[in-house]
């Protein structure tokens, strides 16, 4: 369909994304080109489905996420992510909190 709404557990993404939030994907990524600053749904070896910040795309194609919390597993740890791993972006964000 194009889109999908998920709910968001953990602190790694506060203060945008606080912990019990939904989020709405934008999961047609053809039509979407990933960009510095954008939030994505990555599909990770290691750590499952995981919702993070696009920091930059390095010269070999990489693209390299962060949370935005300091709990959050740092980038060297997440390592590269290629495009296949990107599931969708982040378009909405509804906050439990607010």
């Amino acid at each position: 369909m194009g889109f999908k709404f998920i709910r968001i557990t953990g602190h790694s993404m506060m203060p945008r994304i606080p912990d019990n939030s939904y989020v709405l994907i934008h999961t047609w990524l053809k039509i979407f080109k990933p960009k510095p600053g954008n939030t994505l749904l990555i599909k990770h070896h290691k750590y499952g489905h995981i919702i993070k910040t696009l920091s930059h795309i390095d010269k070999q194609g990489f693209y390299w996420v962060k949370g935005e919390s300091m709990q959050s597993v740092s980038m060297s740890n997440i390592g590269p992510i290629i495009k296949e791993q990107i599931l969708g972006k982040v378009c909405i964000t509804l906050s439990a909190n607010h």
